[in-house]
């Protein structure tokens, strides 16, 4: 009996020729996908870190100008008597509009751009020198907008003399950790002097 030994070779795969990568081009592809996705949330994280820190120089700011606001309205409850006005700011309470050249332009002193700048504040306010953490220091400006004389009608028939009731105009500027947050803050304030 004869047997025949047949030979096996081994299976080396197809060859070289025959290979056309799809694997790869998915695994470039599906890397590139993750990369753009890695840097969008990346850019969204820095946007999200500056819109924070520009919230927080706005309270910083509006803090300052609240501060500034309260002491001017400290100052003005202080008062015995009924302060003098000036139009230069000599006497602390300016005149009602001295600090607005141009009454024609519809434009109130502190809408005006020329004294939206804290060296024009510096120079013409009140600085509240006791807030800590703001690059300048909030300022305000005290004016008297009206008086009143009349109209107490409690008081009518009693023999009592009618007061006069001062209405102020207290305007305040603070500004945040940089100079770029500002804000600026108004009240009026009514005040009864003997």
């Amino acid at each position: 009996m004869r047997l025949n030994v047949i030979e096996k070779k081994p299976n080396l795969g197809t060859p070289p020729t025959q290979q056309n990568g799809a694997v790869l081009v998915f695994c470039l592809v599906f890397l590139l996908v993750l990369t753009m996705m890695g840097v969008a949330s990346m850019e969204s994280s820095v946007l999200e870190e500056r819109m924070a820190g520009n919230l927080q120089d706005y309270n910083a700011a509006f803090q300052a100008a609240e501060a500034s606001l309260q002491v001017g309205e400290n100052w003005l409850m202080d008062q015995f008597t009924w302060p003098a006005t000036s139009s230069d700011g000599s006497t602390t309470v300016w005149s009602r509009d001295a600090m607005d050249p141009d009454t024609g332009d519809s434009l109130h002193w502190w809408q005006d751009s020329a004294r939206d700048v804290s060296s024009w504040w510096g120079n013409n306010a009140i600085e509240v020198s006791d807030v800590e953490g703001v690059a300048t220091a909030p300022h305000y400006v005290l004016e008297e907008m009206s008086t009143i004389t009349s109209g107490q009608s409690i008081g009518i028939g009693s023999g009592l003399q009618s007061r006069v009731r001062v209405f102020h105009r207290i305007t305040a500027r603070g500004s945040g950790v940089g100079d770029t947050a500002v804000v600026q803050l108004q009240s009026t304030f009514v005040k009864t002097y003997e």
